[in-house]
């Protein structure tokens, strides 16, 4: 018999229910033994009387012993089908006993003492289905030659009233022993759904700690990708920003290097002219300062500042702008500005600038990309209730429907001939909700796409 079946068989519930009722049923038995002793002793010869009475105390005497061996022990399989055998043969002996005791009760009692057993071994039969019930067969084993005898008594028994007891009997015995049957499968299915629910709520303990370990690794793993991919976004950048410093410089450059060589041809040619050098130092001063606001700007850029602070998302915009508007003239992209936000706001005023250049930026490739003509972008920022809102939206077309559900996803790119990393609108939208607790959308109008970017002015 395989482990399942024995504990199936075998549930420790019903045995400990068993157990727990049987000082009860130990108190009925010994008040009917009482009842027998006071009604019977003076009917029934006094050697087979005190004979039966000793096997009832013997009967008492074994069941007390066990029921102090077994109590609150965690029985094995093995012990449990020891448990059943050893109880089973003790109620047989009990069963048995009592039905000698009923035998010769009625066969030497005057009437109506018969009736007087008859009551006496119904209410114990009916009072054991509370009591033995939980294991069937120690309740079967009890109870059959229990009434068997007391039909044979009553068989044999001279009368008319007899002989309608001896055909109701089988009646009562079938009524009870099935009603016991039920109560037992009761019991039975309730211990095995207590028993399926206690496992149960374990696995459930074991799985919700493995799930927890493996969303703690798991998070740990985002966290480990997100900063390569941060890592990888700003060096991407990088590069980005050193070429726009490049289209910045150019000009300033090549106008201090056509200045020194006017200074230098005037001063060959007609000597030095106070006047004239003094006006181009100035010029060369003031294409150095120029130089030295942009190295400023870009290094204000990717300076590590990570504490919020009281800013307008206007100044934001426009110091993204300066570091790109260069860059977008050399193409032809003309900027329409609305700025109508009135607001300030706590945030990580370098993290939004990284958003807004990067939506910008995003915006300048997918507009030389598709070589449209008039090339726009459009900028307009504006309060609503509680919150602050940048639009940045250009005029090339918008995004494929297909593609704009993918649109912020990493690694994802439609800049197949520029060189796209497909991390900078993924690193945006983790700066926006992430950092900001804000949001960062994407739709497409009769220009094209238009991104928004909706703060809290408290968070």
């Amino acid at each position: 018999m395989s482990k399942q079946i024995i504990k199936k068989q075998y549930n420790d519930g019903l045995i400990e229910l068993f157990l727990a009722v049987s000082y009860k049923s130990s108190i009925a038995y010994l008040t009917a033994i009482t009842l027998y002793i006071i009604m019977f002793f003076e009917y029934v010869p006094s050697n087979i009387f005190w004979t039966l009475i000793g096997a009832h105390f013997f009967y008492q005497v074994i069941r007390f012993y066990f029921l102090l061996k077994y109590k609150d022990k965690k029985l094995l399989d093995k012990e449990k089908q020891l448990f059943i055998t050893q109880h089973t043969i003790l109620m047989l002996f009990g069963g048995i006993a009592w039905g000698f005791s009923c035998y010769w009760a009625i066969y030497y009692s005057p009437s109506p003492y018969e009736y007087a057993m008859l009551f006496l071994v119904v209410s114990m039969s009916a009072g054991s289905i509370s009591t033995l019930s939980a294991i069937y067969r120690i309740y079967l084993a009890f109870n059959i030659p229990l009434i068997m005898a007391l039909c044979v008594a009553f068989l044999f028994k001279e009368g008319e009233l007899n002989s309608y007891i001896t055909l109701v009997l089988p009646i009562f015995t079938y009524v009870i022993i099935s009603a016991s049957h039920e109560v037992h499968k009761t019991l039975k299915n309730s211990m095995e759904l207590k028993d399926l629910y206690a496992e149960s709520r374990l696995e459930l303990k074991e799985i919700n700690m493995s799930l927890e370990n493996r969303i703690s690794t798991a998070v740990e793993e985002n966290l480990k990708k997100d900063k390569q991919m941060l890592e990888q976004s700003r060096l991407a950048q990088m590069g980005e920003m050193l070429s726009m410093i490049a289209h910045q410089w150019r000009q300033p450059l090549s106008a201090i290097t056509s200045t020194t060589g006017s200074i230098s041809l005037h001063m060959q040619l007609d000597g030095c002219d106070e006047k004239y050098v003094e006006e181009n130092i100035n010029a060369i001063n003031k294409y150095t300062q120029y130089l030295s606001s942009t190295i400023t700007d870009f290094r204000n850029f990717f300076k590590p500042n990570k504490e919020k602070t009281k800013t307008n998302i206007n100044e934001v915009v426009k110091s993204s702008l300066k570091i790109i508007e260069s860059s977008l003239a050399d193409q032809g992209i003309s900027i329409k500005k609305e700025f109508n936000s009135k607001q300030k706001l706590y945030t990580y005023s370098n993290e939004l600038m990284q958003v807004v250049l990067n939506i910008l930026k995003n915006s300048k490739d997918v507009l030389g990309e598709n070589s449209i003509e008039n090339q726009i972008i459009y900028i307009k920022t504006y309060d609503m209730k509680d919150i602050v809102v940048i639009e940045v939206n250009d005029n090339a077309g918008g995004v494929k429907e297909e593609n704009i559900k993918y649109i912020f996803d990493p690694y994802f790119t439609t800049k197949e001939n520029l060189d796209g990393t497909g991390l900078g609108l993924y690193m945006s939208k983790l700066i926006v909700q992430e950092h900001c607790k804000g949001e960062l959308l994407v739709e497409n109008n009769e220009n094209g796409a238009l991104f928004s970017i909706k703060l809290p002015i408290e968070n």
